[in-house]
């Protein structure tokens, strides 16, 4: 096959010529008879060759002895000067290169520019070549027996030489393994051929000498005593010896003939040919071959001979036609399984034929697979009752030959009556019956496996003396060869060879019989291609469209018709033999005993009525696991026929309707996957078919009859009914009337409600959503919900408390309250569409007029309208369990005042049971006060509010709980409005306390929040303050004290009615230090007026209170700090003034501390300080007399009269009358003058 991308496409292959002259490249293509025949089929089609070469160069004198090409067409010569050659070829002309050309890599990569006759390299013709394209190996032999390695690169693009191992040194290798081996055996070797990775994994390349031995290699190199990596990726390094393979006849028993000067031999797939020379003009052809020792411990082969009356020239193999098309894996890093032996995959493969041409012509040998040799056999013998089919199972044990028995026996072909039958025979003659173990497994022994198949060690006795020929015609009593030389310290275990299907004992007690054991090989062998291949891959659209991504099946449409009729026909025959699954009923209608295990009975005698029961429970054991082999078997059939009927529909069409979800998991299913566990995702293909004729206006009546022919378990009786019933649905959305459209509504329902557990009730409450038909929603979901739980288990489960060792109760009230789910479901959806505001703009998203308003979508106001006529709907049922869903989803969604309004007797109930259940939750008990407060049960309502208040937790803010408080006050009040006793009285009392302390706390907790929050002081402070409420004392010594909270303390001190002067003094000389500490840079009327706010805020709240308000303390302390910061003098009294502070008293207050002769005046230097304020203070009412009150303003004149006669006779005496004093007591003068005429006036 040439190269890619090369030539036209109907060039598939390329023919090479070579000549001692020139080098040519012909075309050969193929053509189609009639368009039934596929491209690729080429034995149907017509060959062509094309008459004009497509290359052609000059070999330069140099004679090619062999052509081998590569899968992916590069192709290799082997010359007679002992070098390799490569015809290059390409498309176009490079830079350094031509289209085509010769390579010699025996040499140089520039060896196209060196003449031939310069060429001086010894004469040792290259004579064979071997291409291993699994690995990307290229091996060569020499005349004289040299071997040389060449790597072709991991992608098979390049080419370097790994190395060359002469013949000699293998010789001495293979003499130091197998020491008593004649020296002659190894001499020259006649044939080499690489090992694919599918056959091996550390085994690359085996040679085969003139006296038919084969010595097998490894490029990998050892690390202590095993082979490095076996990775696809691993590059040859080296060619070492591992292994050497005698051939017949060098055992002790053994015969004396033995293969001598083989002249020819090909190796293939564990098959050996070789062509030994008897005399000049004849062969003996030796036919070796290990398909009939699959699975034993010990490597063995049989061996047939043969005479051939002619010299044969070459041997070469006609690949046998695979009946399906092997799939390529991908390269990875990862080591190949080998693939398995021919015994596994016989049923898929035709039988290899061998093709050997001599000088009188060609001779065509076939090797026989081990179902042929059984129908061979049996053809000779007219029948299986016969010693050679008896001991066809004995060498291949009972398992492997019943399987190979159901190959023939499920044979459809009308040649094979007759050997089906026999078939039949044997497989129930020959195939034992299930048995109780009485011994313990061997262990398995490492060499068995390095091959994958079949020679002993030396000095092994094989198990079986029986051979069956491997050519045709088949020949029986051979004996199979046994010689090989033992594995050395650096011997190595390859990859045991497992094929699909192979069986495990599900009991530690029974030995299954041959008969199920060969069911099961063969149902998992015919299984095998498609069993572990994903269902689906994604692919991209090739259309005309933009590009989409696409899932397509993964299976051949001839893939799936080969398998499905193999597993028809495997349960045709067991339909067919039934009678011979069955146990002895009358055996076990005895009563039969627990199992006992074989080593309890050793030892001791065993009854004949014992033993009958033991096989007895035996043969029940093995048919319940022939039953679930038959049940797997169906399930097999029916997922096939599905995809069968999926791809006739267009898989990938049927594929897009799925939801995403489903998709993802499809394409992560395998063909195992679907048939065990894929029930769910079964239903949604068939789903997604049925709605592809709902779609397309077709009617599912004949779809549905199909899908119950061919997968009655997946798609049954109540499936069809729900398909009728989504067509009724289909139908009327597009219905023309309203009437219609409600009539087919309910014929739908009436339909869905006649299914009990198969309903996928969530995807027809969202079909009934699109067809706004809300009742049906309800109706469906209530009666699915009472077919899923008919005995109302779990309205009693939910009565007790959810216990859970009640697990009946749970399983049904999870199953309730599943179909409940899909009620709220969809009120969730119209909650979501009445909250939207289509009017409100949004941003386009492209260019354009806005596009049209899709009819089909709900506005919000008819979304509100539907959603409570649902409401209404699902209040109107007798359901409590449907009831309690209901108010739990109104909970759920914050429509606590919709649950008010019902008027249902199921909310008394379900608040109670929520309040006794759910004492801690927050909503729950918000929503009972409020459902009490409603009812009229205030004491109730107020109890509650007053635990929520009280809740210590911080779910609640402290906010929340002054509000709680103050609403608990309320009910309380209205509760003594009804009816009015001492213990309410008492309650109310301490509510209203509880009120005044809570509103204390949260001006401490708002002082503390003022401060910086990031501190962790602070921030835990503000925490528990949040977390409860706390008592007064707690309050004040915990928080206002430690955090120096003076307005708080001062505060707390006036609601506790603590009273302490010198406590109350010192905290209102805090608050005054405090605030002016805090603005000390502001400057001075900025201070005194933030000040005077202070004081007259504390002012509007302890005024009224003499104890707490020490008006007098608070003057005199106020003009001292105005007279150390020099503020003006009628600040102070201006300030009290606004609080509402009389003048009588006031004036009161500073006559007494001017009388008292604070030392301080003087120590200040401002003893006139006092007398500037009275004089200013007595200034403000003569300028303002309605200060005071009209009734007393005639006493206050006479008081202020009387004072300032006093001042001036207090400043009269002072001793040298300094200006200052002089100012004053002209002030004086001027105001008695005022009070003087203000007094006339009033008289």
């Amino acid at each position: 096959m040439p190269k890619p991308n090369i030539f036209r496409s109907h060039i598939r292959f390329l023919l090479c010529l070579v000549t001692p002259v020139e080098i040519v490249l012909l075309g050969v293509s193929f053509t189609q008879p009639h368009e039934d025949v596929g491209q690729n089929d080429y034995s149907r089609c017509e060959m062509h060759l094309l008459p004009d070469p497509l290359f052609s160069i000059q070999s330069d004198n140099t004679y090619m002895l062999r052509v081998k090409s590569t899968r992916d067409g590069r192709i290799f010569l082997a010359g007679k000067d002992g070098c390799l050659y490569e015809i290059m070829y390409q498309a176009q002309d490079g830079w350094f290169s031509r289209k085509c050309r010769k390579v010699n890599h025996s040499s140089s990569s520039l060896s196209f520019l060196v003449p031939s006759f310069l060429n001086f390299s010894e004469d040792d013709p290259m004579v064979e070549i071997s291409i291993d394209d699994s690995r990307h190996v290229l091996y060569t032999r020499s005349e004289k027996g040299t071997i040389q390695v060449y790597d072709m690169g991991a992608d098979g693009c390049s080419m370097r030489r790994v190395t060359a191992v002469s013949h000699y040194s293998m010789m001495k290798h293979a003499m130091y393994y197998a020491r008593t081996i004649d020296r002659s055996n190894f001499k020259q070797i006649v044939h080499i051929a690489a090992i694919p990775c599918t056959e091996s994994s550390r085994l690359h390349l085996v040679a085969v000498t003139q006296t038919g031995v084969r010595l097998y290699f490894t490029t990998i190199p050892f690390q202590g005593g095993w082979l490095a990596g076996v990775g696809a990726r691993d590059r040859p390094v080296t060619l070492a010896l591992v292994h050497i393979r005698l051939p017949p006849g060098f055992t002790a028993n053994a015969a004396q003939h033995r293969p001598t000067n083989v002249h020819a031999a090909l190796y293939s797939k564990g098959t050996l040919l070789l062509c030994a020379s008897q005399n000049e003009e004849s062969d003996q052809l030796w036919c070796l071959n290990p398909d009939s020792f699959p699975f034993q411990r010990s490597l063995m082969e049989t061996q047939v001979t043969h005479v051939i009356d002619s010299r044969t020239w070459v041997i070469d193999e006609v690949p046998a036609v695979p009946i399906l098309t092997p799939r390529l894996e991908p390269v990875s890093d990862k080591p190949r399984v080998p693939d398995p032996p021919s015994v596994v995959t016989q049923h898929t493969v035709m039988s290899p034929a061998y093709i050997l041409l001599s000088s009188k012509g060609s001779y065509l040998v076939s090797k026989l697979r081990p179902v042929d040799q059984l129908r061979q056999l049996m053809l000779n013998n007219m029948g299986p009752d016969n010693p050679v089919v008896e001991s066809f199972f004995t060498l291949h044990k009972e398992d492997q030959a019943c399987a190979t028995c159901l190959i023939l026996a499920c044979s459809r072909a009308s040649s094979d009556v007759q050997v089906a039958d026999w078939a039949t025979q044997a497989f129930f003659q020959y195939g034992s019956v299930a048995r109780l173990r009485t011994y313990m497994a061997q262990p398995q022994n490492p060499a068995a496996n390095l091959f994958g198949s079949t020679t002993p060690l030396v000095g092994q006795r094989p198990g079986s003396q029986y051979g069956t020929a491997v050519t045709s015609p088949p020949t029986t009593g051979l004996q199979p060869s046994v010689a090989s030389t033992p594995l050395t310290a650096s011997g190595y275990q390859d990859t045991p060879r497992t094929s699909a299907g192979s069986t495990t004992q599900p009991s530690n007690d029974v030995e299954f019989s041959g008969k199920l054991k060969g069911l099961c090989l063969y149902f998992g062998r015919i299984a095998r291609p498609l069993w572990e291949l994903h269902v689906a891959v994604e692919a991209t659209s090739v259309d005309y469209g933009p590009k989409r991504n696409l899932l397509v099946t993964n299976f051949d449409s001839s893939e799936l018709a080969w398998v499905l009729d193999k597993m028809k026909a495997l349960k045709e025959f067991l339909d067919r033999n039934s009678q011979y699954t069955g146990v002895a009923e009358s055996v076990i209608a005895t009563g039969m005993p627990g199992f006992v295990r074989p080593e309890s009975v050793i030892g001791r005698p065993v009854g004949r009525e014992y033993t009958q029961l033991q096989q007895a429970e035996a043969e029940n054991v093995e048919r319940k696991a022939l039953q679930h082999l038959e049940h797997l078997i169906n399930s097999c059939c029916e997922v096939l026929e599905l995809l069968q009927l999926l791809c006739y529909h267009q898989f990938h069409n049927v594929t897009a309707a799925l939801p995403q979800e489903t998709r993802d998991q499809l394409k992560q299913m395998t063909f195992r996957d679907l048939v065990i566990n894929g029930k769910e995702v079964c239903d949604m293909l068939i789903t997604a078919l049925i709605n592809c004729y709902i779609g397309d206006n077709a009617t599912t009546d004949a779809i549905s009859t199909k899908l119950r022919d061919i997968c009655p378990s997946i798609y049954s009786q109540e499936d069809a009914i729900c398909s009728k019933a989504s067509e009724l649905i289909k139908g009327a959305q597009q219905a023309q009337t309203r009437s219609v459209k409600e009539k087919m509504l309910q014929e739908s329902l009436q339909l869905f409600k006649t299914i009990s557990q198969q309903l996928i009730l969530a995807a027809v409450c969202s079909e009934y959503h699109q067809a706004r038909f809300y009742d049906g929603v309800v109706d469906l979901s209530l009666s699915a919900a009472s077919k899923r739980d008919p005995q109302n288990l779990a309205l009693h489960y939910y009565k007790n408390g959810k216990p859970p060792e009640d697990m009946q109760g749970m399983q049904a009230f999870m199953a309730r309250c599943e179909c409940y789910r899909c009620v709220t479901d969809i009120l969730d959806e119209l909650v979501l569409v009445s909250q939207e505001h289509p009017t409100s703009p949004v941003v386009p998203t492209y260019p354009g007029p806005p596009p049209q308003p899709d009819p089909n979508q709900l506005s919000s106001q008819d979304a509100k309208a539907y959603m409570e006529a649902m409401m209404q709907k699902a209040l109107s049922c007798d359901d409590e369990l449907f009831h309690v869903a209901l108010y739990d989803w109104l909970m759920e969604k914050g429509l606590k005042d919709r649950l008010l309004q019902i008027t249902s007797p199921y909310v008394e109930q379900y608040m109670k049971r929520a309040a006794q259940y759910s004492a801690d939750n927050l909503h729950v008990m918000d929503l009972l006060w409020k459902y009490h407060e409603k009812t009229g049960n205030y004491p109730a309502a107020a109890r509650i509010l007053l635990k929520l208040a009280e809740r210590h937790s911080t779910d609640v803010k402290l906010q929340q709980r002054i509000e709680y408080l103050s609403r608990a006050v309320m009910c309380a009040k209205s509760s003594n409005l009804r009816t009015s006793t001492s213990s309410e009285g008492e309650f109310l009392q301490e509510l209203e306390e509880k009120l005044e302390v809570a509103r204390l706390q949260l001006q401490v907790y708002e002082a503390i929040a003022r401060h910086s929050t990031a501190n962790p002081r602070f921030k835990a402070a503000l925490i528990k303050l949040n977390a409860e409420l706390v008592d007064i004392t707690k309050l004040y010594g915990d928080f206002a004290d430690v955090f120096d909270l003076y307005e708080c303390q001062l505060a707390i001190v006036h609601c506790a009615g603590h009273y302490d002067q010198q406590l109350v003094q010192s905290l209102w000389q805090q608050i005054i230090d405090k605030e002016l500490s805090e603005n000390i840079d502001k400057p001075a009327d900025g201070r005194m007026t933030i000040l005077a706010k202070k004081l007259q805020a504390l002012g509007r709240i302890y005024s009224s209170s003499e104890r707490y308000f020490p008006l007098a303390f608070l003057i005199l302390y106020l003009e001292k700090k105005s007279c150390e910061l020099s503020w003006h003098p009628s600040w102070v009294f201006r300030c009290f003034l606004d609080m509402g502070v009389g003048l009588p008293k006031m004036l009161s207050v500073y006559d007494g501390h001017f009388k008292a002769k604070d030392p301080f005046w003087q120590t200040c230097a401002q003893p006139l300080h006092l007398l500037i304020v009275i004089c200013a203070l007595l200034n403000t009412f003569a300028e303002s007399a309605s200060r005071v009150a009209i009734h007393e303003r005639r006493q206050f004149i006479n008081v202020c009269l009387d004072a300032i006669a006093n001042y001036k006779v207090e400043l009269e005496a002072t001793t040298g009358m300094p200006q200052s004093v002089q100012s004053i007591l002209k002030n004086f003068k001027q105001l008695q003058a005022k009070l003087d005429r203000l007094q006339i006036a009033k008289t």
